[in-house]
């Protein structure tokens, strides 16, 4: 008797030439390897895992029975396409769709879906282990209406099937990495470094209007066994696996969390892997979530601890339904990690409804002065498919306008291009009814700015000083330079700015959100990387540092603080790591700068002496014998672990007096000082 033949696609995309393994076909492999009595009847196909040519996919799925897709807002596209193809060579092929893309019946959109694309049999909709299973246990059968949470047509008539409540335990669900279902996908692969996706627990409390995972469950969290977790984390070790992404939701939230990251140390210890455990960190529970990421982070399994905050205004927080979240906690974790001397990263989201540029720009402006130092991480708004923001009623509430623009990953590599012209693409949000499509690109310009001078670390010394010192705002500070757009007198700063100003103006034509240079690795660079490269390419970096004490020169009254500012922008300019500088260098400044840009990062009381102090920076630790080693180093892997600034040594220092220090008692943001 011939085997039934399963094909499968869960297409990922590459990160620096690493692939995900296929978790979400491989669960769904796993639970009918596991229940199914005619298991050994059937014989799935090896997955396709990457992006390749469409022929080259039709190929690996014309012999197949059934074709099962997990779809997503990368991959939705090609695999459509793959699909339509299988479906002309062979009418009778049995087609199945899941997965985040496939959209659920909400506004008719699973009817327009399965009409649009007649080639589908059938959808899926939230968890698919179950249904999958009776699909292909029913197959060749094709009588559907007792099968739950799928769509399909007869005819021109659509049929949506309840939803059955989600998994609460996982004993018939068994794990694809300890059931080995991805042990010959790896065997046949043995070029592939692989990544890998991690559940210890499935569901979120949380009701984010943005997100489909949220908006999705909205329900209590289930839990898998700890053995389990256990075992996969072995797994996980054992097959040398660098990096692990935790799925959950709110890692942190249980209070097993903590022995489970406790585990990947140990096994970090013994094995040498995982190198990295990335965790969505619990949007409550201080405390655990505190304990969890500091171990991670003490033991070098964080590249950093990320506050996902995407806003701090009230109203638009409660506008996407995330106003039951702290920010207290955001601020408080922010402080404490700050002062323990780890890395964090804080999350916002570009033209959230409810947002207005006057909000976003005040609310980086606070984060920066309440003490994040490291980086904001900006997206840009685009709507998923299951997310309640994709409901009419919800657009039409927020006016929510859109266009369509491509998928492009930031450093996302050229090669990565489809030749064969299937474009993935987003819906990326260009307004709302708080936000026009003038202050969108007011607002993209803020925020590439803000990457730019601060987050790239090429003027953040003096950006802090002028902050603390003349009760500027970082707002008004980054609007003022933004304003030296058509600056004759400034033509480096000048450029740079225009230069953000036409990117952020031709996403909202249709462009990508990141720019490429055919040379420059070959890959998508954030724009604020972007015009660092640039910067440096055109060998203008001297000029702009020229530029930046002329404007500080002509734009400071305080002859003090104008020579502290020259003082901050003769460290800032040094301690940038350069391509083909691998030399020691010894300053003198006139200021203990360097002592008191600590302090003012932690928010802590300082004094500004006048003093000679002579400083040592270290360019002897790292080299790079090309502009790629740099940019790929630096720029790329670089700017999370620190190497975008050379470390810098105080060797002595003499002190003469006091110049300026912090008014007792004052609060650190809006301070006045005694100069």
């Amino acid at each position: 008797m011939k085997k039934i033949k399963v094909g499968t696609a869960q297409i990922n995309n590459g990160f620096a030439g690493q692939y995900y393994l296929p978790y979400s076909i491989g669960i769904l492999h796993a639970y009918f390897m596991h229940n199914s009595n005619k298991y050994n009847s059937y014989e799935f196909l090896p997955t396709i895992y990457k992006r390749e040519p469409l022929n080259d996919c039709v190929k690996k799925l014309e012999n197949c029975h059934i074709a099962l897709f997990s779809s997503y807002v990368w991959n939705e596209k090609i695999s459509l396409k793959i699909a339509e193809e299988l479906k002309k060579k062979d009418p009778n092929k049995f087609i199945i769709f899941g997965g985040p893309s496939v959209p659920d019946n909400t506004d008719g959109r699973a009817e327009l879906f399965l009409k649009k694309h007649r080639f589908i049999d059938v959808c899926v909709h939230q968890e698919g282990e179950r249904t999958s299973f009776m699909l292909l246990e029913n197959f060749p059968n094709k009588i559907y209406e007792d099968i739950p949470n799928i769509s399909f047509l007869k005819g021109d008539k659509y049929f949506n099937n309840p939803n059955i409540p989600r998994l609460k335990t996982f004993e018939k669900a068994p794990s694809p990495y300890l059931c080995g279902v991805f042990d010959d996908l790896i065997k046949q692969n043995p070029q592939e470094r692989w990544l890998a996706s991690w559940e210890t627990n499935r569901g979120c409390p949380f009701s984010c209007a943005y997100c489909d995972w949220g908006s999705a469950t909205n329900s209590k969290v289930s839990r898998m066994e700890l053995d389990r977790v256990f075992d996969e984390m072995d797994w996980f070790s054992k097959k040398k696996i660098e990096f692990i992404f935790c799925c959950d939701a709110n890692f942190g939230m249980l209070p097993r969390d903590y022995d489970i990251a406790l585990k990947a140390v140990e096994n970090k210890k013994k094995y040498g892997y995982p190198h990295v455990l990335s965790v969505q960190n619990t949007k409550n529970a201080r405390e655990r979530a505190y304990k969890v990421q500091k171990l991670l982070a003490e033991n070098g399994l964080s590249k950093g601890v990320t506050l996902a905050m995407q806003s701090v205004d009230l109203h638009t927080l409660k506008e996407i339904k995330r106003d039951n979240i702290s920010i207290a906690d955001y601020q408080e974790l922010q402080k404490r990690f700050t002062k323990d001397g780890i890395t964090t990263y804080t999350e916002f989201i570009l033209a959230l409804p409810g947002d207005t540029y006057e909000s976003f720009a005040n609310g980086v402006s606070d984060v920066i002065q309440a003490g994040q130092h490291n980086r904001i991480q900006f997206n840009n708004l685009s709507i998923l498919p299951n997310a309640e923001m994709a409901n009419k009623d919800y657009v039409t509430k927020h006016k929510i306008e859109t266009i369509k623009i491509p998928i492009v990953n930031p450093h996302g590599s050229l090669d990565e291009t489809p030749e064969d012209g299937i474009l993935e693409e987003q819906e990326l949000v260009i307004s709302t009814k708080n936000l026009s499509k003038e202050n969108w690109i007011k607002t993209r310009v803020y925020a590439s700015i803000s990457e730019f001078f601060y987050f790239n670390k090429l003027l953040q010394i003096p950006i802090l000083f002028m902050h603390k010192l003349t009760n500027k705002s970082i707002r008004q500070i980054f609007e003022e330079l933004i304003c030296l757009k058509n600056n004759k007198k400034f033509p480096v700063l000048s450029s740079i700015i225009s230069s953000i100003h036409d990117h952020a103006a031709a996403i909202l034509d249709g462009g990508a959100e990141f720019r490429l240079k055919k040379d420059w690795l070959g890959i998508y660079w954030p724009p604020g990387e972007y015009e660092y490269i640039n910067l440096l390419r055109k060998k203008e970096f001297n000029k702009f540092y020229d530029e930046c004490k002329t404007y500080i020169n002509t734009n400071i009254e305080d002859d003090k603080i104008k020579k502290i500012l020259n003082d901050c922008i003769l460290v800032n300019k040094k301690m940038m790591r350069l391509p083909f500088e691998n030399k020691d260098e010894n300053i003198i400044t006139k200021y203990n700068i360097l002592e008191t840009f600590e302090l003012m990062k932690q928010n802590a009381n300082f004094e500004i002496k006048e003093k000679d102090a002579s400083l040592k920076i270290i360019k002897s630790d790292f080299s790079f014998k090309n502009w790629d080693e740099w940019m790929r180093e630096v720029i790329w892997y670089g700017h999370r672990s620190g190497k975008y600034t050379c470390k810098i040594i105080e060797i002595n220092s003499e002190n003469k007096k006091t110049l300026i220090k912090n008014k007792e008692g004052s609060n650190i943001i809006g301070n006045s000082f005694i100069v």
